[in-house]
């Protein structure tokens, strides 16, 4: 899942009439991954859940792995043990990499 861009698109504006959300995910040595894409789907102690456009602010904990769903339909699925999720203004961010210090 590398799908590096060089700047950030214009807010995460509708595109053809299709709601979308922009997503990016980061681990300790930098960005992954930063898109427009349709949904998120990820795991917290709640169970499952998505994330679509216009979702209400929110902050947690995820697990298990989040899918990704693109705006060609395609879904990238990426494992995990812990991550954080922080969806804000129509904007995911995912910070990978996140373990106990101990």
């Amino acid at each position: 899942m590398d799908n590096n861009l060089s700047s950030k698109p214009s807010g995460a504006q509708p595109t053809k009439n299709k709601p979308v959300i922009y997503v990016v995910v980061r681990t300790k040595e930098g960005i992954t991954f930063k898109d427009r894409v349709r949904a998120v789907t990820s795991y917290n102690e709640k169970g499952p859940f998505d994330v679509l456009p216009e979702h209400e602010n929110f902050i947690s904990l995820i697990n298990q792995h989040f899918v990704i769903h693109t705006m060609d339909g395609k879904e990238n699925e990426v494992k995990v043990d812990t991550a954080v999720i922080k969806v804000y203004k129509n904007e995911v961010h995912i910070f990978l990499g996140l373990s106990e210090q101990q």
